[in-house]
């Protein structure tokens, strides 16, 4: 009886509730596929209304969707104060208030014209509704400074293959080799594996003085050092996170559960005293009734007496 999702407060049953989850998935899918369809101008001209009507029931499903998550993450303290920032402390549920407030900037205003088609960004609400969607996207941010000096490094390895690039072919294919900062883009290009055998098939047969055969190493020593040590790089630093942020996650939930079932303990507990508190004030009353009723019967027969001893 203790742990029962009744226990909870009507908002907080409500906003965690898989019907309320899913339906805020479905208004974020279809207001993304409105905008979609207004991209077209002939449908768009033609039912600009309708579009217009949807655009403003869309808009106003998430300003309500999120003023009820704002009440159900507030709290009172001890001095029974509704603690309204709560809802801000995650950093997820500002990128939301963010999006939000974007959305429902003025229509007229010159500055804010542009920021209207900021409504696309209503997508990226689904990253907070999709758990595995938001672990993901965590991981990718949190990885990004490991990722900056994986990036650094793949930097130094294209820098120190372009001036030997310059220097070995320049002279032959200036078009592709010219200068340090287009065979950086040439080598860009190579590790992309857009075309790259063509690339090196023209130097090999254009190039003198080097064997074929050092030309051929030159390119694919590049490949496999850019494209598949680095690439496993990148990977390996955004696995890491994720398993560390999943772990995290999985201790946030042990933790949660037995924060709901304290809560949920506290707040039957609280049930439990009010109806108390009332059962014992309806006693007091019942108790002054009767013995108001017993006053009034010994006065009744107390006078009887006297009017028998009188006379």
């Amino acid at each position: 009886m203790i742990n029962t999702p009744q226990q909870q407060p009507f908002l907080v049953r409500l906003t965690h509730s898989k019907v309320f989850h899913d339906t805020v998935i479905a208004v974020i899918i279809a207001s993304a596929v409105l905008i979609g369809l207004e991209t077209n101008r002939q449908l768009h001209q033609a039912h600009q209304e309708l579009f217009t009507l949807l655009d403003r029931i869309f808009l106003l499903f998430f300003v309500v969707e999120i003023s009820l998550r704002i009440f159900a993450e507030s709290k009172r303290n001890e001095d029974g104060k509704k603690l309204w920032y709560r809802f801000f402390l995650d950093p997820w549920h500002v990128f939301d208030f963010a999006i939000i407030a974007i959305c429902i900037l003025p229509l007229h205003a010159t500055f804010f014209v542009v920021l209207r088609t900021a409504r696309i960004l209503r997508v990226l609400l689904l990253i907070d509704e999709l758990p595995r969607l938001k672990l993901l996207v965590s991981a990718l941010l949190k990885s990004l400074p490991s990722m900056g000096y994986v990036t650094l490094l793949l930097l130094l390895h294209f820098y120190s293959y372009a001036i030997i690039g310059t220097d070995l072919f320049g002279v032959h294919n200036p078009e592709k080799f010219g200068d340090l900062s287009t065979s950086m883009l040439t080598l860009f290009q190579v590790v992309t594996g857009d075309d790259w055998t063509t690339i090196m098939t023209s130097e090999i047969r254009n190039t003198s003085g080097i064997s074929q055969t050092g030309v051929a190493l030159y390119f694919v020593s590049f490949i496999i050092i850019g494209a598949m040590i680095f690439l496993n790089l990148f990977i390996g630093v955004i696995t890491s996170e994720i398993a560390e942020l999943k772990a995290r996650d999985d201790k946030q939930k042990v933790l949660a559960k037995y924060a709901l079932e304290n809560n949920n303990l506290d707040y039957a507990i609280e049930q439990v005293e009010i109806q108390m508190k009332e059962m014992q004030d309806a006693l007091m009353a019942l108790k002054a009734a009767a013995q108001a009723k017993d006053n009034k019967t010994l006065h009744r027969h107390g006078l009887f007496r006297n009017d028998r001893i009188s006379s």
